[in-house]
């Protein structure tokens, strides 16, 4: 249980406007009493603020960004029936139900906008607005029947942005930046500056040059994904150490300079690493990167990736690491470019993306004995060895095509790697295979793991892998 707080604790807003004294449990529990009798008035039972939090809480589901209905249909309804209680209880309910909104046009999309402009608008209302309990938006802009054609997104912006003033986080997806309106433009980046978390999924934008000046926009983003951006041309030269454009001849703003968790895939993520990079090395601590999440990693975009690494040096606490399907053939040119030997105070690594195909069937016609084939997935093995941090926890995403492939994945190098000294601190050791079988694969791994199960860090889970290396 915890300790009782008054409503003008720091740990609760302000609610005296709303609630002078605790609310009664219920109007039938309070004593009806002769206004004749002389004997002493029993006071009604009441129940401190933060229970009725916890009663709330109770019936939300944890914040997650992952989550498409934050709540199942049951607990909205009682979440619901909760803010009908009291104005305290319409205020803790509040905080749930329009804590995470998502809109992407339609009816409701449209219904939730003329809900705000009617509080917005000056109407007079007997309830205080909803707005001020909005903390995480997501947007998508709808397809509608040519590109070019008007957009619900852009007409809303202005409203959205303009009203919505205590975001912590916003996820924007589908957005065509030069189908946007000049006063959509404006307002989504002026409106939406304050935002600790930022999130562009399948956007577009004309250049790269446009893409960057969007983020720089941004001074104050603390996490910030580029999952699968879009630009048309790139108009950054790419020998250029001081990123000017070859278009107007101006100077790339310098990324936020709050930025503690950067996740990218497939978001011209060369470009965008030696943005950081040559802004961290003119400004020295401006960026310090702590927690890096990677997808789609492949040949052309290692080498921005090991000297990204390298700059970061003893800033970097947690890496994730995914691979594109093309890493079984040329891994060993993608983690020659890794070095991870500067980044020596990592205390958690993720790898996902690990495919491992079938292996060949034997040629019975030969009658010579088979050749042995060099174990798969050796470049894992290279790029673990070349860690020098006391990591804590350590995860691997596995893709075999059956559980012959699984056996000729490198568990022997992996083996050895692991038992060397930089590994002795590991606490815990996931391996998701991600494919379903009888329990043979999670089987294999337990085998040639051995030691690691030994020490009791080692846990296999078999099944398709759920987890987003995008995820912030």
């Amino acid at each position: 249980m915890h300790s009782w707080k008054s409503p003008q604790s720091p740990a609760f807003p302000d609610l005296s406007p709303i609630l002078p004294l605790p609310s009664p449990v219920s109007s039938t529990f309070q004593h009806r009493v002769s206004t004749k009798s002389t004997s002493r008035v029993t006071p009604s039972p009441r129940i401190p603020p933060e229970l009725f939090l916890d009663i709330v809480s109770f019936l939300a589901v944890t914040d997650t960004s992952t989550i498409t209905d934050i709540h199942d249909q049951s607990n909205l309804a009682e979440i619901c029936n909760c803010s009908l209680v009291s104005k305290f209880w319409l205020y803790a309910a509040r905080d749930h139900l329009w804590r995470h909104v998502r809109l992407g046009g339609g009816r409701r999309g449209n219904t939730f906008i003329e809900l705000l402009q009617h509080y917005t608008s000056g109407h007079e209302s007997t309830l205080p607005s909803f707005v001020p309990h909005v903390k995480h938006l997501f947007i998508r802009e709808s397809r509608g029947g040519l590109s070019w054609g008007p957009k619900w997104l852009n007409a809303v912006l202005p409203t959205l942005a303009g009203s919505l003033v205590n975001l912590h986080s916003l996820e924007a997806e589908r957005i065509t930046w030069e189908y946007l309106s000049s006063k959509s433009r404006d307002a989504f980046i002026k409106g939406f500056k304050g935002v600790r978390k930022l999130s562009l999924r399948v956007c577009e934008f004309r250049t790269t040059l446009d893409m960057i000046r969007v983020i720089g926009e941004f001074e104050d983003v603390e996490a910030l994904a580029l999952d699968r951006v879009h630009c048309e041309w790139d108009d950054i030269p790419a020998d250029s150490e001081v990123f000017v454009s070859r278009a107007d001849d101006r100077t790339i703003p310098k990324p936020p300079r709050r930025l503690r968790e950067l996740a990218m895939r497939g978001a011209h993520t060369r470009h965008v690493l030696k943005w950081m990079r040559v802004a961290m090395k003119h400004d020295g601590a401006r960026v310090t990167v702590e927690v890096l999440r990677l997808g789609a990693l492949g040949a052309k975009s290692a080498p921005a990736v090991g000297k990204f690494l390298k700059t970061l040096g003893t800033n970097l606490k947690e890496l994730h690491l995914g691979f594109d399907a093309a890493f079984i053939d040329n891994g060993d040119e993608v983690v020659s470019h890794i070095d991870l030997s500067h980044n020596n105070v990592l205390r958690e690594m993720h790898v996902y993306g690990l495919i491992i195909p079938s292996l060949p069937p034997s040629d019975l016609s030969n009658f010579q004995p088979p050749t042995r084939l060099p174990p798969q997935l050796m470049p894992l093995t290279a790029l673990l060895d070349g860690v020098r941090a006391p990591l804590r926890a350590l995860s691997l995403a596995l893709y075999p095509a059956d559980p012959h492939a699984l056996s000729s994945m490198d568990f022997e190098g992996l083996a050895h790697v692991l038992d060397g000294r930089p590994w002795t601190t590991l606490e815990d050791v996931l391996v998701v295979v991600a494919n379903e079988d009888d329990g043979r694969m999670g089987g294999i791994v337990n085998q040639r793991l051995d030691r690691l199960l030994e020490r009791g860090v080692l846990r296999v889970n078999v099944g398709f892998d759920d987890r987003e290396v995008l995820f912030i």
